[in-house]
């Protein structure tokens, strides 16, 4: 029996499998950096939560002898949260924290955090062009009182 060959197709099933596989690493390698920013949004959000938790711990005492209202000491409260964060020589990211109204009740009882931090693209920068991202994460937190 005779086989007859067609010479246009030779070779073809390999070129298509070398592109697939180009396909395939590049869709990874783009999941990857696009990894990379979702993990560095977690790891701020966590940092962000302790900070601010930990600057809504601090009330001005005075205030709540005074008013029995739970008022945040606008000085010990960002530094409480800065001390969560670490010394700045360390942070891989920009911190602000500051003691605002942030519910509309008139007293300055939120603690707010926000850190951003640039992360860089391995691969998708060749394909948007744009080499980082910035994320940035806002935490926000109040005392409560837990007892009666």
């Amino acid at each position: 029996m005779r086989t007859t060959r067609r010479s246009g197709e030779c070779g073809s099933i390999t070129v298509f499998g070398l592109g697939m596989l180009i396909l395939i690493l590049a869709i990874g390698a783009i999941s990857i950096d696009m990894w990379r920013v979702v993990a560095a949004r977690h790891e701020l959000r966590q940092k962000a939560d302790a900070a601010a938790t930990a600057g809504a711990n601090v009330i001005d005492i005075a205030a709540y002898r005074s008013t029995g209202l739970l008022v945040l000491d606008p000085e010990a409260a960002p530094r409480a949260a800065r001390s969560v964060l670490g010394d700045p020589a360390t942070w891989e990211f920009t911190a602000a924290g500051a003691v605002e109204d942030r519910d509309g009740d008139g007293r300055t009882d939120d603690m707010v955090v926000t850190l951003s931090r640039e992360v860089e693209f391995a691969l998708l920068g060749m394909v948007t062009g744009q080499n980082s991202v910035r994320v940035r994460v806002e935490s926000i937190a109040s005392p409560r009182r837990t007892g009666p």
